[in-house]
Parts: C-alpha cells; structure tokens; sequence
C-alpha cells in the first residue's frame, strides 16, 4: 500500500525554465547569444553536491568574468526562476492530508533557502536534498538515504520525477514512479495508482 508520495522540484514541484535564466542571464552579461531549448545543458555537479558556491558554479557555467554587481543580479535571476503553480499547490495540500509528502531534489543552497522561506517545503515532511548530503540522482545510495529518512520500504512509495533515467533507479529499488509530464496528467497516473485525493 503506497503511504508516501516523494516529489522532485525543478520541472515538477516548481515551474520554471532554465532556458529563460540562460537567456536572462545573457542579457545580464552582455553575452550576445541565446538558447531556444535545454538540450545538453548542465550546471557544474559540485554544486548540486554542495562542493562548489554559485559564484564559481556561475562563472565556471558562462565562462567570463561576472562582476559582484552582476553576480547579484545574476543570483536574483537565479532565485525567481521556478515557483509552484496554484494548481500544483492546491494538489500537495490535499495530498498531505492522506499521504507523507517528501521531497528528493537535486538541490542548490540559494533556492532551498528561498523556498523555505517562501513556505514552499511547509508541506514536506522529509527533505532530501544533495546539496545536502552531497550526493546526486541518479546515484542510487541517494534513494537509499531516502528511505532510510522518510522510514519506509520501497514499495510504499510512489516518485515523481520530469526525468526518465532518475526514474529508474528508483524503480530498480522497488518503488512506483511517475514520469511528470503535467499536473492533470499526474493527477491521472495518481489515481491509477491507487492514491486517493
């Protein structure tokens, strides 16, 4: 019987695009360029791994030096990137009456604070996040750890992730999963699970 619902952030819990922050950034920086899509970007690991700061996650990214002027500006694009829809919220609220509500995250320091602050994790009874514990999906001893902190066997919980191969270890260890595509679709694919709300 499923009794925890574990959701990833960036691309289902929280709305957001990484091409608008490139693009912004760009801008930011005087870079004359800009991307359409997200194909084959990715952040420096370290810093989902809490190794690196963003300073050196931005600079090593953009290449150029980034005054302190812009990094801040930079930092505010950064931060106001992703946030829940209202219809993502009201569906975590009503889950949380029935079910433990987690979190696993390939995580940064400056957004989880601001999501903490904004009472966005309110509704989470576990967080895990790399940044944290410096370790990222797909690396299966990440779902291991999560286990152990939420206390529940494999086939109890049900993951939601917007991406395939982070999907698959998790399977791999017993639990439901979900490829997030919309919330309607969720809401669905919930239901077919057996999860009621």
């Amino acid at each position: 019987m499923l009794k925890v619902i574990i959701f990833d952030v960036g691309g289902v819990y929280m709305s957001g695009s990484s091409v608008n922050f490139i693009n912004q950034s760009y801008k930011i920086l005087g870079i004359n360029k800009k991307i359409s899509n997200s194909n084959g970007i990715t952040f420096d690991a370290n810093y989902n791994k809490g190794l690196i700061d963003y300073v050196d996650c931005f600079k090593n990214f953009f290449k150029v030096p980034i005054s302190e002027e812009k990094m801040k500006e930079i930092v505010e694009a950064w931060t106001t990137t992703w946030a829940p829809t209202k219809e993502m919220l009201d569906l975590v609220k009503i889950l949380k009456k029935r079910y433990v509500l987690a979190i696993l995250s390939n995580s940064d320091l400056l957004n989880s604070v601001k999501y903490k602050e904004q009472g966005w994790y309110s509704y989470f009874k576990h967080l895990i996040l790399s940044h944290e514990i410096g370790i990222i999906k797909p690396d299966k001893l990440i779902y291991k750890i999560a286990l152990d902190k939420i206390s529940a066997q494999a086939n109890e919980c049900i993951f939601i992730d917007d991406q395939e191969k982070v999907l698959i270890p998790a399977k791999k260890l017993g639990m439901k999963t979900i490829l997030f595509q919309s919330v309607d679709q969720l809401k669905k694919e919930l239901k077919q699970n057996g999860i009621k709300f």
